[in-house]
């Protein structure tokens, strides 16, 4: 009996400290939202709606969150193919899997290899067949606003001491053609920028990164982090 009371009384004691352990939180900013990615990879690229369903790729796999980041799932993305955006045409999504250029000038997902009927949760292999569908493509470095004012990734290059031929490349913010700054509440680097139907800016990045050159480093996990503005963006 005294084993058992001693028992009961352990249990108890484990129920009420996972009672009070508090909940996973996402970080609060007055201007973003800010979604972490499921898994120890950069965000590469979204597509959707923060308010309804959201789809994100990290490379090799695909995810769907439909409660703002608390939750995600796995799409039956199976391909060993990295992707780098989705993008959709009328009823149907597609996978990217392939980036022409570099943030440096202007990026573009292309070549439309996978395609979905049922909003991302699973995928087919798409043979395309037309010139139209074969060089679909959606530029990453920028995107534009409903009210047709683009966005861009702003780039830093900062030659590597001690003052040799190559240059650091850092994402340090997002720059629009009306000349205004937007900076994220910390440090990253942006993989694709996209508006939702609302005028919402999403900012597909890795994780906050800490340090330069020799010292460059994770701030601490190595998932992604997705930036979505609260309100419009004109």
């Amino acid at each position: 009996m005294k084993k058992i009371a001693a028992t009961l009384v352990l249990l108890t004691t484990l129920l009420a400290c996972q009672r009070e352990m508090p909940e996973p939180t996402q970080p609060d900013y007055n201007d973003w939202y800010a979604l972490t990615a499921p898994e120890a990879r950069d965000i590469k690229g979204v597509f959707g709606d923060i308010d309804g369903t959201l789809i994100i790729t990290t490379g090799p796999h695909i995810y769907l969150t439909k409660d703002k980041g608390k939750t995600w799932t796995k799409a039956d993305y199976k391909d060993n193919n990295g992707l780098f955006s989705i993008t959709a045409r009328k009823d149907t999504l597609f996978a990217l899997t392939t980036q022409r250029n570099s943030i440096l000038t202007e990026a573009y997902a292309s070549s439309p290899q996978y395609f979905s009927i049922d909003q991302g949760v699973s995928w087919q292999r798409y043979n395309c067949n037309s010139i139209e569908s074969c060089s679909l493509q959606i530029p990453l470095s920028s995107s534009r606003s409903v009210s047709g004012t683009e966005y861009s990734v702003d780039v830093l290059l900062t030659p590597i001491p001690p003052g040799g031929g190559s240059s650091w490349v850092e994402t340090v913010g997002i720059i629009t053609s009306t000349g205004s700054k937007i900076t994220l509440p910390a440090n990253h680097q942006i993989n694709s920028l996209y508006f939702d139907q609302k005028s919402r800016l999403y900012v597909a990045a890795s994780a906050p990164v800490c340090g330069r050159f020799d010292e460059f480093s994770f701030c601490g996990e190595m998932n992604g982090v997705l930036y979505v503005s609260k309100k419009p963006l004109e």
